[in-house]
């Protein structure tokens, strides 16, 4: 018997492993073929006689086996056309391998009874888990009731089996295609990032090699060369794979006055200082520093340059290196062109987070002050919606900080799709903070708004399973809106905003709420 019911087990487990792998693709998709459905039926019937030929006997004519969680598994994949077919195909199979006895179509009732039943659950029930575990006990259910009508109350051994076959089967295969979608899933993402970052990269290289008129070059901390873009390569006679490896401060520089420069900082700082520093100390964080220079070509040309010189920084604020854009100054009307465009370029870096890709805090500022400024003198309303991550913390503790910058991401990108088209602006505010903008916007719709964001968010189905909310991630949101008037500021009505998101946390969270005057 055990033999029987191992087989049977190894058999359940491959077979749904291969399930899993080949319906992957289809697993993100609503709508199904009917005819994919209708082959998923078919295999998982055949599979559910095949079970039959390792079944265990318990009499002449009652068997033991898995073939009920195939047709569960069945409804899972393809919904009730597939479990009706498996429960037809079960039914058949029982009867031509047993024959027709009141056995046997007592069996093929319950397993076409229990096809079309799985298959209304899968149809009706969202929860993954609650779907689970109704069909599990409708199987339960069905097999108890018809051994009671065979058997009566000797049965009661029987079922016991039953019950414990199918529970402990069902519950099995319910966490292995879990286990195997989040796999795919996990991979699905994996390869998401990888052409996202593809695709950065090729865009960067675009910008870096299209930049033909201004040197863009890029060091580490230490000054070392990592990016040498062809306009460096044109202005300054050097091939990339050259300087990329060098130390490039102080290199190509005019000897004199270099010199000269160092001298003046030392003396003002009253210490020695290294080359890298006389470019980069008078940077500030956030800001880029504008210098004049004299360079030199490698045939011993001088020549005059602009330097923007940034830094660049990651998350948590840890430098990463210094990006310096360089215009040759003697030829003045192609120079002041191209020192526009990298102006823009420097503006948008410093304008967006470099997390998430939306707005930072400092373009939320710069904007909600023009905006309120316009509202006032046209009368407009003006509204503001802050969400926060519920239960971030913990989700970082579970998941790792890699995972909750993906969620960050993936929240901000659901941020953009309800309020890109809008006229206003999405912003990081801070840690898992997010702000809103709407330009003539009431309250009504601010907080249509508010709540379509916290929908949006609750759709990407992100695992937390270290949230006191939900099993997946959700966000608090608050929404306040007011046309300006004297002695109301823009501050204040970011303060609403908070206000309104500090109730919507205090009500238990994953809602929406609207500001209420005396709130």
């Amino acid at each position: 018997m055990f033999q029987l019911f191992t087989a049977n087990l190894a058999l359940l487990t491959a077979f749904m492993f291969l399930s899993s792998r080949l319906l992957r693709n289809y697993e993100r998709k609503p709508l199904m073929p009917v005819k994919l459905r209708l082959v998923i039926g078919g295999v998982h019937g055949l599979f559910g006689i095949l079970l039959m030929f390792f079944s265990v006997r318990i009499d002449g004519s009652t068997i033991l086996d898995f073939r009920q969680i195939a047709i569960i598994a069945a409804a899972h994949f393809g919904g009730i056309y597939a479990s009706a077919v498996t429960g037809l195909i079960i039914a058949a199979g029982r009867i031509a391998m047993f024959g027709v006895n009141q056995s046997s179509l007592t069996a093929a009732t319950t397993a076409m009874l229990l096809g079309l039943i799985s298959g209304i659950i899968a149809a009706r029930v969202t929860d993954y888990w609650k779907k689970w575990l109704l069909s599990i006990a409708a199987g339960i259910g069905i097999i108890t009731s018809s051994l009671f009508f065979l058997l009566g109350w000797q049965s009661w051994k029987v079922n016991l089996y039953f019950v414990a076959i199918i529970l402990s089967g069902g519950l099995f295969v319910a966490y292995l295609i879990r286990y195997l979608s989040d796999a795919n899933r996990l991979v699905y993402q994996l390869e998401e990032s990888e052409a996202n970052y593809r695709r950065s990269y090729t865009l960067q290289e675009a910008i870096f090699r299209s930049a033909t008129g201004v040197a863009i070059i890029f060091t580490d901390p230490a000054g070392i060369a990592k990016v040498f873009n062809p306009g460096a390569e044109r202005m300054f006679g050097i091939r990339a794979d050259e300087a990329i490896g060098r130390q490039i401060p102080g290199t190509m520089v005019d000897p004199a006055e270099f010199a000269l420069r160092k001298e003046e900082l030392q003396r003002q700082l009253g210490r020695p200082v290294k080359d890298l520093e006389v470019f980069v100390a008078g940077l500030s964080e956030g800001k880029g520093h504008e210098q004049e220079w004299t360079f030199v070509r490698r045939d011993g040309e001088r020549f005059h340059v602009h330097l923007m010189l940034s830094e660049v920084r990651e998350q948590e604020d840890r430098l990463l290196g210094y990006l310096a854009m360089i215009v040759d100054r003697t030829e003045s009307k192609r120079a002041e062109e191209t020192m526009m465009q990298a102006n823009r370029m420097l503006e948008q870096l410093s304008r967006r987070d470099g997390l998430t890709g939306v707005a930072n805090r400092r373009a939320f500022d710069e904007f909600l002050d023009a905006a309120w400024a316009k509202a006032a003198m046209y009368s407009h309303s003006l509204s503001v919606i802050m969400l926060d991550i519920d239960c971030f913390k913990a989700y970082n503790d579970t998941y790792g900080h890699q995972g909750g910058d993906a969620c960050l991401k993936q929240v901000a990108g659901a941020l953009q799709r309800v309020v890109g088209s809008m006229d206003g602006l999405a912003a990081r505010y801070g840690g898992e903070e997010f702000v809103v903008v709407l330009t003539a916007c009431g309250r009504l719709q601010a907080a249509s708004v508010a709540e379509s964001i916290r929908r949006e968010v609750e759709t990407l189905r992100i695992r937390h399973i270290g949230s006191s909310v939900s099993e997946y991630v959700t966000v608090s949101v608050g929404a306040a809106s007011s046309i300006p008037y004297a002695g109301l500021s823009p501050l204040e009505l970011v303060g609403m905003a908070d206000k309104a998101l500090y109730r919507a946390k205090q009500e238990g969270r994953n809602r929406s709420e609207s500001y209420q005057p005396g709130s």
